[in-house]
């Protein structure tokens, strides 16, 4: 069962759920996937994956075994697993006085998930990548410098089939105690805008380039703030997130988001995109 995997709750149930306890063991496991045609998918967290209701013919695999969220800082230089929980993540380069990540906090995904889809709030996590350790789908392991990568707004150039196992980054020093409270401030910015104390998905549009308004202004005003059907809400508190309001449904979850994009681009002639992925 996949509804205890995501940050939203909703979910059938998967053919398996794989947690891999190397790369060695994950370069097998996919190889053996490959060769007699089983579909896999990776997730970190779950916190912008939609699930179906139905069930999923395909092999989640999960990385959250030790190996794959080790961290370790040497000098300016932090070395993390894809698997490590960017709240983790953060709290150990505040310790070692390392600045960079703060703007970060309050994305509840993993190091992984968040490099791939350039995750950020008023930083983007690839604005102090260096290189990247990936995994190809023939289980080939290479690492990719950053300028061998391609960042944009909530996008990345790795391949869908690549897994993200290690990354490094370059801080800089500054004070423990600035970074506590640059923390602190922009977590309480989240928590008064964002309802990060429901069951969401995150972030559901990404904001249109070229656009006057944001997403969650764009929806606002098309009248969907507070909008229910079935279990799931647009957020009161922040138009684009939808929250789960008790047994909602995938199929209830992309109802709304059609909804909304149908009335988008009624009124305002703009074709939102999704941030999560449904899968």
């Amino acid at each position: 069962p996949l509804m205890s995997h995501t940050t939203i709750g909703i979910g059938g149930a998967a053919d398996a759920w794989y947690e891999p306890f190397s790369p060695e063991e994950l370069r097998d496991a996919r190889k053996l996937m490959l060769d007699h045609g089983v579909r896999s998918i990776v997730v970190g967290n779950g916190s912008n994956v939609l699930f179906p209701d139905s069930r999923l013919e395909a092999v989640v695999i999960n990385l959250s075994a030790p190996c794959f969220r080790e961290r370790k800082i040497e000098g300016e230089v932090m070395t993390a697993g894809a698997g490590s929980p960017i709240g983790g993540t953060i709290s150990d380069c505040c310790k070692a006085g390392l600045g960079g990540m703060e703007g970060l906090v309050g994305i509840p995904g993993t190091v992984g998930g968040a490099i791939k889809m350039n995750a950020g709030y008023k930083s983007n996590i690839s604005d102090n990548l260096k290189k990247v350790l990936v995994m190809n789908e023939q289980g080939e392991l290479k690492w990719l410098e950053k300028e061998a990568l391609v960042f944009g707004y909530r996008t990345s150039s790795f391949a869908e089939s690549d897994v993200l196992l290690k990354a490094v980054f370059r801080l800089k020093n500054a004070p423990s105690h600035d970074l506590i409270r640059t923390i602190k401030v922009n977590f309480g910015e989240k928590m008064e805008k964002q309802p990060l104390d429901k069951k969401t998905l995150g972030s559901v549009f990404k904001n249109p380039a070229g656009s006057t308004y944001k997403s969650a202004q764009m929806i606002d005003m098309t009248g969907f703030r507070g909008r229910r059907l079935g279990g799931a809400v647009i957020s009161v508190k922040h138009a684009n997130f939808i929250e789960n309001a008790g047994g909602a449904t995938a199929a209830d979850v992309k109802s709304l988001i059609n909804d909304v994009r149908a009335a988008v681009r009624e009124k305002f002639a703009v074709e939102l995109e999704t941030e999560i992925r449904i899968l």
